[in-house]
């Protein structure tokens, strides 16, 4: 008799090897220990089955039962080993962050004192009231937008009374807008006199320009 008892061995150790293969992977480095990857597992179930096959074969037809042993073997040590772990669920993507609400848009306004106040005084003009009933609509449409006043005046007079008349003219503005439903909790009125010039006070064209009161929001 051939040697069929030493086929049959080496099948069942090789058996037996290739078990390992459903053992966890503990290597850190890989996802796959080294006896698991596929080709290692088909060239072990070539062996097992051309050793299979060499031992239960005939001796005139080893060599056929050896070699459809090593294919059959090789197909199912691949399948032994292949990789069934699940495929990875992909994560949702997170909800955009909503967009932030716009600011809405004030444009500053300017007051100029030679049409919006009468003479060396704090009384409005009705071009004035004309203006600032349009600043009231806009400001009850927008009640989160707060807005400061700002009265300026020319270099003509004393600082002190410049001061006085400058603050003045930015109270009555702020109370005009108050009897157009504007709450006075969102505006601030500011006097500060010649401290603030925007052109030259040298000239009656720059002295005109400085005297205003300015509206823009806080």
């Amino acid at each position: 008799m051939k040697n069929s008892t030493t086929g049959l061995l080496l099948g069942s150790a090789l058996v037996v090897g290739l078990a390992g293969c459903a053992t966890p992977n503990t290597d850190p480095s890989s996802d796959r220990a080294w006896y698991q990857q596929p080709i290692v597992c088909g060239i072990a179930g070539s062996l097992i089955g051309g050793g299979i096959g060499y031992a239960t074969a005939s001796d005139a037809d080893e060599e056929n039962h050896a070699a459809g042993g090593a294919t059959i073997g090789a197909a199912a040590g691949a399948l032994l080993c292949a990789d069934r772990s699940p495929e990875p669920v992909a994560e949702p993507e997170p909800m955009p962050e909503p967009e932030p609400e716009p600011v809405p848009d004030f444009e500053p306004v300017v007051l100029s004192s030679e049409v919006n106040f009468a003479f060396d005084s704090a009384d409005l003009t009705m071009q004035a009231e004309s203006t600032l009933d349009e600043v009231a609509r806009r400001l009850r449409e927008h009640t989160d937008v707060n807005i400061r006043i700002d009265g300026h005046t020319d270099s003509v007079g004393s600082n002190q009374y410049n001061m006085g008349l400058s603050q003045e003219r930015a109270d009555s503005v702020r109370s005009y807008l108050m009897s157009q439903g504007v709450s006075g909790s969102r505006m601030m009125a500011t006097g500060y006199g010649e401290e603030r010039p925007v052109a030259t006070n040298e000239t009656d064209q720059g002295r005109a320009l400085n005297r205003r009161v300015e509206i823009d929001r806080q």
